[in-house]
């Protein structure tokens, strides 16, 4: 809950930075940063997935659940694109700021808020925050202060606002993690673990000018690894 608390207060200050000097910020500017940003997030998604899958024993190296990784990914890859996550997501968000938005008050906090909490990063990060590892959710606070800066630069102070739902919807995910996890086995944290960082280095990956992967159709690979956990327990 503290890494989802420093998440939103993050917000919070991006937000006041960006109405207060609103007038002396570039666009240019945080679209440079925020590149160098998605480089770190692609490093850090890496590093994530091989401390996981590395093995070091007698100074050998060797690996291991690389073919559940690569079977989580692809067959929860495929049920997401069935179902088309992404797109429901998507149009899910228009509808919303369709109908609520009320004026540039309004438009700042669903804008934000939607832009914050619908995403692979929120779950994956709230998970993994319930099992000892806050340290996605501390990176997506640095993401989200950035972005808070750039919109309520244009879209006023109620960016600021979005800080609430951010906490409440990350902070159910962590509780039900919290819950749930206890019934797990011992190595499902690492599997789990590897296969949310695989995600986030795909979302450093649409940091950068190319063609975007659709993260949210990638979510049902974290179902996969529960319900493999789950149904065949070691």
């Amino acid at each position: 809950m503290v890494a989802t608390l420093v998440n939103g207060l993050a917000i919070i200050l991006g937000g006041l930075v960006g109405f207060l000097f609103r007038k002396l910020i570039k666009p240019q500017i945080f679209t440079a940063v925020l590149k160098v940003v998605g480089v770190v997030v692609l490093i850090i998604g890496l590093a994530g997935v091989l401390k996981e899958m590395l093995v070091i024993n007698n100074h050998q190296i060797s690996t291991q659940n690389e073919l559940l990784l690569l079977i989580s990914l692809a067959l929860g890859t495929f049920i997401g694109e069935i179902l088309k996550i992404d797109d429901h997501l998507n149009r899910f968000g228009a509808y919303l700021e369709k109908k609520l938005n009320r004026g540039q008050f309004s438009e700042g906090f669903i804008s934000a808020s939607l832009i914050f909490c619908i995403g692979a990063m929120a779950i994956v990060g709230s998970i993994n925050a319930a099992l000892n590892d806050p340290s996605i959710i501390y990176l997506k606070a640095i993401i989200d202060g950035i972005t808070a800066i750039v919109l309520a630069s244009t879209l006023g102070f109620g960016v600021m606002l979005a800080a609430i739902p951010v906490i409440i919807y990350q902070g159910l995910i962590t509780g039900l993690g919290l819950i749930f996890g206890n019934f797990l086995p011992g190595d499902f944290i690492s599997v789990f673990s590897m296969v949310g960082y695989a995600i986030v280095a795909c979302i450093g990956l649409n940091f950068f000018r190319c063609e975007k992967i659709k993260l949210a159709n990638m979510l049902p690979s974290l179902i996969v690894v529960i319900a493999y956990y789950l149904l065949m327990p070691k």
